[in-house]
């Protein structure tokens, strides 16, 4: 077994990177055109959030968040016809020039929706400033002149004709490139499809995330005419189409994407979920609508993810896990140790740890997070961080939850006055809050620290330890 220390640091390297694909190119006609397939933990709550003018000299736009219409920006498209979206990357080594100063003026990304008319305007502003806390993530741009580019903190990269980035470094080059499945194939359709909206389609079909992360919505955007294109939880036969001034001439709201899309079936089985969270109601709406068993696998895959990592929703997932699992044959995209640490994860929730130890242990492939996760439910670590909570002796397992850590649960050991979680950590600061029996619990004894973003994308109260 490696090194508890090592552990967690692969845990903090590898659970911030979601994946993204992200394509731009201009057709035949000269018009210009973007597709993001945004990836992540399988959500519902996905809103287009629109912004007319303000004044003199700012343009209208819409951006796309999670969870709330306030919570962060994952994307945007202005009147202009200038577009941005993000890819997330393994952690970084940036190296700012001399002289970059942090972006004064608020939100580097509104202002660049607010203000910018082209893709140069803004690669100006970034040679003088840079965003702070950006973080591990590199951004692509578009713009209906067919100035496309990826940027970083240190470095451009430019093109004219078509662009793609995935989750590596697309302004370094090297192997990594290669190491991205939907990378290759992204840039092999494009040669042999070009560019319009349904080569994107195909595109955006052929590299959707199918495994333990899911394509929550996909979206296309003609720069030049403004015309959009969302589909939503892995379906691209019904999309919702709107134009950009369609939508600014409603004024300022927000728009839940699931509402455009009543005959999603995965928005239609979330809906059946909220109302009858039982085994037998799944399985007869499934039934019922004589999905094919590979549709059947996406379906119950995102439920599940939703209602697991999410919504905390332990008794749905419950419900959710054995049904996806009779189909998991027909997804070949799922790794089989990621479903035996998923599975072990489901038992320990439920107040089974012994079961899910015993199916670690006879994991044949492991990885760090079966690793991980065996030695935190054998407390074994070598811990230097010790959380406590008082209280809650009836209750069959306590979890806790790191803010960034989403799909990595810390499971705490029973003591006579409540529960312990021994663990190692490299962090200055840990963030964190429980769950007891799926419900959210600060200890209100401990320090807080208020109204941060969750992975639902509200904001809520997280207990606050400084190492």
């Amino acid at each position: 077994m490696r090194t508890t220390l090592l552990l967690f640091v692969l845990l903090l390297l590898k659970i911030k990177v979601t994946a993204c694909t992200i394509v731009s190119g201009t057709d035949r006609k000269g018009q210009t055109w973007a597709l993001n397939n945004e990836d992540f933990f399988h959500t519902s709550s996905n809103y287009v959030n629109v912004y007319p003018r303000t004044g003199k000299g700012t343009l209208g736009y819409i951006t796309l968040t999670y969870g709330s219409p306030n919570s962060e920006i994952q994307g945007g498209v202005n009147e202009a016809g200038v577009f941005f979206d993000m890819n997330a990357l393994p952690p970084q080594n940036y190296k700012l020039r001399a002289g970059k100063t942090p972006f004064p003026h608020g939100s580097m990304l509104v202002y660049l929706l607010e203000h910018c008319r082209t893709v140069p305007q803004f690669l100006a502003l970034w040679d003088t400033y840079y965003l702070p806390n950006m973080g591990d993530v590199q951004i692509h741009l578009a713009d209906k002149h067919g100035n496309l580019a990826v940027i970083t903190p240190d470095t451009i990269v430019k093109a004219t004709k078509q662009l793609t980035s995935t989750n590596f470094n697309v302004c370094e080059s090297g192997p990594g490139k290669q190491s991205c499945w939907r990378y290759p194939i992204a840039q092999k359709m494009l040669i042999e499809q070009g560019v319009s909206q349904e080569s994107l389609v195909k595109i955006a079909a052929a590299t959707s995330q199918r495994e333990f992360t899911t394509t929550v919505y996909s979206n296309i955007h003609n720069l030049s005419t403004g015309d959009m294109w969302f589909y939503l939880a892995e379906e691209y036969q019904t999309p919702w189409r709107t134009t950009l001034s369609a939508l600014l001439k409603q004024g300022q709201h927000s728009v839940l994407l699931a509402n455009k899309f009543p005959r999603n079936a995965s928005a239609r089985l979330a809906a059946l979920l909220e109302d009858q969270g039982n085994s037998e109601t799944v399985r007869g709406f499934l039934q019922a609508k004589q999905f094919r068993e590979d549709h059947q696998e996406s379906l119950l895959r995102m439920a599940f993810l939703h209602n697991f990592y999410i919504e905390k929703d332990f008794a749905k997932a419950s419900v959710l896990f054995p049904l996806w699992e009779k189909y998991m044959y027909t997804n070949k995209r799922l790794d089989s140790t990621e479903v035996l640490f998923t599975k072990a994860e489901l038992m320990a929730v439920n107040g089974n740890s012994q079961e899910a130890i015993r199916v670690l242990q006879a994991v044949e492939q492991t990885s760090w997070k079966t690793d991980a996760l065996l030695a935190n439910l054998l407390d074994n670590e070598d811990a230097n961080v010790v959380i406590e909570l008082t209280g809650y002796p009836e209750v069959k397992a306590v979890v806790v939850e790191f803010k960034g850590d989403y799909n990595f649960f810390h499971f705490m050991q029973k003591t006579p006055t409540g529960w312990r979680l021994r663990m190692r950590s490299s962090r200055k600061e840990l963030k964190y809050c429980f769950y007891v029996e799926g419900e959210r619990v600060i200890d209100f004894s401990q320090p807080i620290l208020e109204k941060l973003e969750t992975v639902k994308g509200d904001f809520a109260p997280f207990n606050t330890l400084k190492l």
